[in-house]
């Protein structure tokens, strides 16, 4: 028979640890866990258990469907029949009671998000329409008709060198034509971010680090012979790929001042602090963000990964900022992940030499002129 104990762990959530092997009798212990269902959240925890009977999986699976549980195994053999199941399975107590941290730490932020000013503005409305099956071009021209600046950048946009057009498009509809619907949702999105941006105004460091990562991601794309699309969706993603961390730092400026004096102090990467701080990092925020926002696919997929590298049919977009990202922690004297191999892969893959020999020399010396123009 097996044995089972309950316990309340350090963060106030319910543990049963069951222990030995469980028989289709177990009646107590399975009567001990549909107590479960009456809890929000529960730990189930089968380090210690050495065999069972497919009953007590019949039992987690009724009992995940009435609330939410989290299982700690890492048998290989009951990992299979959790996920089987569709159980969430983690390998500790630590890692089980942080993902429960998150999952509160991203419902107060979009519970806090819901009725922000940002999701009033003209540019938000637009990325919504662009992102519809509907979407149509007369209906856009009426949408913007009255917006002089995102109607001029549409202009100028169309009529650059890159479309190479054989007459100026001299009217809104001709420019949007021209571009198409997903260069105008990247404007749309550009013009919403700086509504982001105001919101969360106060972080003058976090923004000016986007606009430097924009800019040094995009000069490394086109070092490499990227494309005029390529490099403007690198321009975004190096823009936009700590907006999670301004979501985080903004919404709970204690818990984010923590995060910081860990990566000062303690020498901790942020996402791995904001792990630890808050059960969730940036990337993770920043994607369910971008999701929530309309935004397109990639950014989503690339805000994620920027840390992580692990998408790996999404490289050509990800190296670039992830080397320009990792070179400006550097520069700020913040932990980092070593970027060489990493460029020197992105030049690879684009089938390009390095250009250059001293790598941070130069990328800083480009920065600086940047600043100056």
């Amino acid at each position: 028979m097996a044995e089972y104990q309950i316990n309340t762990i350090e963060s106030g959530i319910t543990q049963i640890t069951v222990s030995g092997s469980v028989e289709s009798n177990d009646s107590e212990l399975f009567r001990a866990l549909s107590h479960l269902s009456n809890n929000n959240c529960a730990l189930v925890n089968l380090l210690e258990l050495s065999e069972t009977s497919e009953d007590l999986f019949l039992h987690l699976a009724d009992i995940s469907s009435q609330t939410k549980i989290k299982v700690i195994v890492k048998k290989p053999e009951f990992v299979t029949k959790c996920n089987e199941i569709g159980l969430q399975i983690f390998p500790t107590i630590k890692s089980a009671s942080l993902s429960y941290a998150g999952e509160e730490t991203l419902r107060i932020l979009i519970a806090q998000l819901r009725d922000v000013p940002i999701l009033n503005t003209e540019a938000y409305k637009l990325i919504q329409y662009v992102a519809s099956p509907d979407a149509n071009f007369p209906e856009l021209e009426k949408m913007l008709q009255n917006n002089a600046g995102l109607c001029s950048q549409i202009l100028r946009t169309a009529n650059s060198p890159y479309f190479m057009r054989s007459s100026k498009a001299e009217t809104l509809q001709q420019a949007m034509v021209t571009l198409g619907f997903a260069p105008l949702r990247q404007i749309f999105v550009y013009n919403f971010y700086n509504s982001v941006g105001n919101f969360f105004g106060a972080q003058k460091e976090t923004v000016e680090h986007g606009q430097n990562c924009a800019k040094l991601a995009e000069y490394i794309a086109k070092s490499a012979g990227a494309s005029y699309t390529e490099c403007a969706k690198i321009r975004l993603i190096g823009l936009l790929h700590d907006v999670g961390r301004q979501a985080l730092a903004f919404f709970f400026p204690q818990q984010y001042e923590k995060v910081q004096h860990m990566v000062k102090v303690e020498q901790k990467p942020s996402f791995l602090a904001e792990l630890v701080v808050f059960g969730i990092e940036h990337q993770s925020i920043g994607s369910i963000l971008a999701n929530r926002w309309n935004f397109p696919d990639y950014l989503s997929k690339v805000i994620a990964d920027h840390h992580y590298l692990q998408a790996k049919d999404w490289n050509t977009l990800t190296l670039p900022v992830f080397c320009a990202n990792n070179f400006l922690n550097q520069m700020d004297g913040d932990p980092f992940s070593p970027f060489y191999h990493k460029l020197e892969g992105y030049f690879f893959l684009k089938r390009a030499e390095l250009p250059w020999k001293d790598i941070d020399a130069e990328l800083l010396e480009f920065l600086d002129r940047s600043q100056e123009s």
